[in-house]
């Protein structure tokens, strides 16, 4: 897929035209220059790609089976993320109305009110957080999550996340619905670099239109 997505890549940059002196240059006598910014960007093309697209764009995997550090007399606890996470799809623990599908650090103002039983989130309005933990196995990313009346047992219902991509390769697995807009992005970024905003601009624009 390497190969498809970088001629994808390619073919979006041309569909500007190139109007503008020296463009015709840049993609035509110094294709593989190109073809290695491509490769570059593509982390960082894909990071911005799961802020600005909905996560059903994205492969989601199942962390339900990690183990709960629970404070049943706080009806609060969490769970060690795991080591390839990104971003949060859906987190729920059993007796909550509703999922969780934000997972906010803990510099985050919603954060610092957690610690408090009558501020914190709670079954109709759950939070969850991110933290650095000292655990059985170390020091840890972990998810924290408010609450759960106290005495509940705590068990999860779902747990959901968008794991983090690898550098583009061969082995490189796009989603049909990703794949274009990533495309536009990941072209987007190679303008950055040869100093074109103007096209960087439309071709993020392009991205977004493509979730419409």
């Amino acid at each position: 897929m390497k190969t498809e997505f970088i001629a994808r890549v390619m073919q979006v940059m041309n569909e500007l035209g190139w109007d503008d002196p020296g463009s015709d240059a840049f993609i035509g006598s110094d294709t593989t220059k190109v073809e290695k910014h491509i490769e570059a960007v593509f982390t960082d093309a894909w990071r911005k790609a799961v802020n600005l697209l909905p996560k059903t764009y994205f492969t989601v995997c199942d962390f339900s089976g990690q183990a709960i550090s629970p404070d049943i007399s706080k009806g609060t606890g969490y769970v060690v993320l795991p080591p390839d996470f990104h971003k949060l799809a859906s987190f729920k623990m059993k007796g909550w109305q509703k999922a969780a599908e934000t997972l906010h650090d803990s510099s985050d103002p919603i954060a610092s009110v957690q610690a408090n039983e009558y501020t914190r989130g709670n079954i109709c309005r759950p939070v969850c957080v991110k933290n650095i933990r000292e655990t059985g196995e170390g020091i840890n990313t972990v998810l924290e999550y408010y609450s759960l009346y106290k005495g509940m047992r705590h068990e999860i219902s779902e747990a959901l996340y968008i794991p983090v991509t690898a550098p583009l390769s061969d082995d490189t697995v796009i989603s049909g619905k990703l794949f274009i807009p990533l495309a536009y992005l990941c072209a987007g970024m190679v303008f950055e670099i040869f100093e074109k905003p103007g096209m960087a601009k439309v071709m993020e624009a392009k991205a977004i239109e493509t979730k419409a």
